[in-house]
């Protein structure tokens, strides 16, 4: 497989959500969570969505509700919303929590210092110049939402956490989109369950890759991959504890894969859900990727639709893009633009197949934390 020796200075974001506020377009994050449910299987045998002693049980140790956002009927709305946490010390996050009260399509949530992006409320991101990716360079991902869930947790195996530096703040961009035929005021409570620093023995840091090569044909199935050669960017050991897959409307299908220099692949998580459900699997005990410095991730799709669906940050278009969390000292991403797919054929079930290069788009961030 290509080395790629490529050390970018810009940080990892759940790509997709782009300025966000008012009339802006924004999207979703490579974001479902599991919640216990039926999310699909994973390559260590794990279930979706669990982790720590019991997979049903939440309790918050820091917990908010944010303000509501009206919306109208058959509207969408974009803004950014904060919450500063007033945390003296480290908190290690092994549990995230979100309820909300129906219509938010998805959301993405980063932890910054308390200091950067103005006072808590709701605002218009653009009018902050908040973004994603600066977002995550000043701090990390710390949650991101299923396509149109109403509730759900985001659970690490036990022992695992993400670390919230003291005196941060929570950032989410946040998308809802009302299909009902009244108008909604709808907000959404987040809670976080940390544990002692005692009990961590693995520190998590964020991968995340989207495909916006995406060109998805109507009328048909059909399937979209990606190839990702890690080599020089990743660490030539590391273990895989959480991954969320992410689509809209038209999505049906996830794959994640380790691949080695043979081409030989090891399935990671696979799962045939639809929007409104929960994705996320917690891999407990964790993958190790055992050599493989290839992933690849395959997203499928039924497109009901007259028209071709391509990336778009609305109710209307489409993703393909994952994060996942994994131990080592580097958050990892790969967001190509301008890639071209090459059509790959049918497979025997009739599906479409379309391969995306990846280039030289993987990238990697040092963390001291």
């Amino acid at each position: 497989m290509r080395t790629i020796g490529l050390l970018v200075a810009v940080a990892l974001a759940a790509a997709g959500c782009g300025d966000s506020g008012g009339d802006a377009s924004a999207g979703g994050a490579g974001g479902q969570a599991g919640t216990g449910g039926d999310a699909g299987s994973a390559g260590s045998g794990a279930d979706g969505g669990t982790g720590g002693d019991d997979p049903g049980s939440f309790e918050a140790t820091l917990e908010h509700t944010f303000d509501p956002i009206p919306v109208e009927s058959g509207a969408e709305a974009y803004w950014c919303q904060s919450w500063t946490l007033d945390n003296d010390e480290p908190l290690y996050v092994n549990r995230v929590r979100q309820i909300n009260d129906g219509g938010w399509h998805h959301s993405n949530w980063f932890f910054v210092p308390d200091n950067v992006f103005g006072e808590d409320g709701t605002w218009r991101c653009s009018d902050r110049d908040f973004g994603e990716v600066q977002a995550a360079a000043r701090g990390g991902v710390i949650f991101a939402q299923s396509t149109q869930t109403f509730e759900e947790i985001q659970a690490f195996p036990r022992g695992t956490a993400i670390v919230v530096p003291p005196r941060s703040r929570i950032i989410g961009n946040v998308h809802l989109f009302n299909v009902s035929a009244a108008a909604i005021n709808s907000s959404l409570t987040m809670g976080l369950q940390s544990i002692q620093e005692d009990e961590v023995e693995v520190k998590l840091r964020e991968v995340s890759f989207a495909n916006y090569a995406i060109q998805i044909p109507p009328q048909r199935t059909s399937r979209w991959s990606q190839t990702c050669d890690l080599t020089g960017v990743a660490e030539e050991s590391f273990n895989i504890y959480y991954v969320l897959g992410h689509y809209h409307e038209w999505g049906n299908y996830f794959k994640l894969s380790f691949v080695d220099d043979a081409l030989n692949e090891q399935t990671i998580v696979e799962f045939g859900n639809t929007a409104g459900d929960t994705l996320g699997v917690t891999i407990d005990p964790p993958l190790p990727n055992n050599g493989a410095m290839g992933l690849r991730y395959e997203c499928g799709y039924n497109n009901t639709t007259d028209r071709t669906l391509v990336w778009g940050n609305n109710g209307q278009e489409e993703m393909c893009q994952f994060l996942a969390y994994i131990d080592g000292n580097r958050k990892i991403a790969s967001f190509a633009e301008g890639m071209v797919p090459v059509d790959m054929g049918e497979d025997e079930d009739g599906n479409r197949l379309f391969d995306t290069p990846c280039g030289n788009a993987p990238f990697f961030v040092p963390q001291n934390n």
